[in-house]
């Protein structure tokens, strides 16, 4: 089995080299990686050949015009050739063992969906500093099936995190891929589709880091003046595709941030959503206050956090 990194760009040059330094650092290296350049304005293009010209595995797609990272990831989607994907984002990056682990559960399980481990972010400027952001689900690796993910999601703040997941294709494939109307929503909803068809497995190991910034596109999009447009569109996928009961009954929608708890509150059609989303957000919040400072070990990381990136 083999993998395809999918990874958007945009206007990224300052963090592009970090980010594929740590996919060429892996002990699996990918099969191909594909970089698809949004119509980059910055020295991006020039970084990426480069980059290129060192590893062969990388394929580079250029976009004459900006189509935004959610249409770029879905054709990197349909240009990649591998058994397994993983999305990566240019200003991100992935932590030793990621593909390697993944990728080796997710052959011995045929019948799961996607892997996925756990996630740190950091701050913009501060890699070096990792914070976890994540509910461990124990000290093995295991499988849930969809009906015990129900329990999960009920009794649990546990969130799919795609920086940290390996998915197999063709189930990425069969759902379309991400849903460019529900923007940066799309890989979360992509990720629950999966994970309550088909179930997951899970490696309590930290696969991924992602940086918090204002100038993120999950930022951006949080503050757009049509966000409540993609919340409607978001709410009539869920309905459409028969998983109103299950969001409901788990409080699946509180992951969709407090913007989205609010719109259920607001709209009169979605409002019996609302009283157990509202829970569980607090339940995120209380998580969140109460949480242990238990930082991934310095010396489990790759080297990639502390040496100077190739330019």
């Amino acid at each position: 089995m083999t993998i395809s990194v999918v990874l958007p760009n945009y206007n990224h040059a300052l963090y592009l080299p970090q980010a594929l330094k740590a996919i060429f650092a892996q002990s699996l290296l990918p099969n191909e990686v594909i970089i698809i350049d949004d119509a980059s304005t910055d020295n991006s293009l020039s970084l990426i050949k480069k980059w290129q010209d060192k590893h062969p595995q990388i394929k580079l797609f250029q976009n004459k015009i900006t189509q935004g990272p959610i249409s770029s990831i879905n054709q990197g989607i349909r240009a990649a050739k591998s058994d397994y994907l993983a999305f990566c984002s240019a200003d991100d990056f992935v932590l030793s063992g990621f593909f390697e682990k993944a990728k080796d559960f997710l052959d011995i399980h045929p019948e799961i969906g996607l892997c996925t481990g756990n996630t740190c972010h950091f701050n913009n400027n501060s890699s070096y500093l990792l914070s976890p952001d994540q509910v461990s689900l124990g000290e093995v690796p295991q499988i849930f099936s969809p009906e015990e993910l129900l329990k999960i999601f009920r009794k649990t703040t546990f969130f799919i995190h795609s920086n940290c997941t390996l998915y197999r294709k063709k189930y990425v494939e069969d759902l379309g891929g991400l849903n460019p109307r529900l923007k940066s929503y799309g890989d979360w909803h992509l990720n629950c589709q999966i994970a309550l068809k088909y179930g997951i497995g899970y490696i309590p190991s930290f696969f991924g880091a992602f940086r918090l910034s204002d100038n993120s596109y999950a930022k951006k999009i949080k503050n757009s003046p049509e966000l409540n447009k993609i919340f409607q569109t978001l709410m009539e996928e869920i309905e459409m595709n028969g998983l109103a009961k299950i969001y409901k009954s788990t409080g699946l929608i509180a992951q969709g941030g407090i913007q989205f708890v609010l719109f259920l509150a607001k709209t009169k059609q979605y409002r019996h959503y609302f009283p157990l989303a509202f829970i569980k957000k607090c339940h995120f919040h209380l998580n969140t206050l109460l949480k242990k400072k238990n930082l991934p070990k310095m010396e489990d990381l790759d080297s990639i956090l502390y040496t100077d990136c190739e330019s």
